[in-house]
């Protein structure tokens, strides 16, 4: 089954490997989030902790897209607290991670946080309401679609 089934980052960069997205422009300053599960089991970029060159496919894809500006926040890869049940049993960790993460992109410009993981998103999203942070949140493919927001 694993051999036929893909994460749309993965699939896009490693099996069509697209080159160009012609129809997709987004000129806003982004902040890259990578979910810990694309990070550090499917390895679609480089985890901090392990010694390795520099990569990032979604990093990669939205490079192709016109406009894009791309912030860095301090802790690029921290998770933000979401991790499924983990945000239901330890809920005030998760929340602190989670607020912990979306200041630490609003610090560094980010005026969208856009990442391949939907849930990630929404915790994320949640957070940045609650502490009235003026961050917007949209999935990689709203954006390799040709969505401007």
């Amino acid at each position: 089954m694993r051999s036929n089934t893909y994460e749309l980052v993965e699939f896009l960069h490693d099996v069509l490997k697209v080159e160009a997205f012609p129809w997709a422009e987004f000129p806003h300053k982004v902040g890259l989030h990578n979910s810990c599960g694309t990070l550090r089991k499917l390895r679609t970029a480089k985890a901090s902790e392990i010694d390795e060159p520099f990569f990032s496919k979604p990093l990669d894809l939205l490079s192709k897209v016109r406009g894009i500006e791309f912030v860095t926040p301090s802790r690029p890869d921290e998770c933000c607290g979401f991790g499924g049940t983990f945000s239901i049993f330890e809920e005030p960790v998760s929340a602190k991670m989670g607020y912990d993460k979306v200041a630490d992109h609003h610090a560094a410009g980010a005026e969208y946080i856009v990442s391949a993981d939907m849930s990630c998103l929404m915790h994320q999203k949640g957070c940045a309401e609650r502490v009235g942070l003026d961050i917007r949140f949209i999935h990689i493919a709203q954006i390799l679609n040709g969505d401007r927001a």
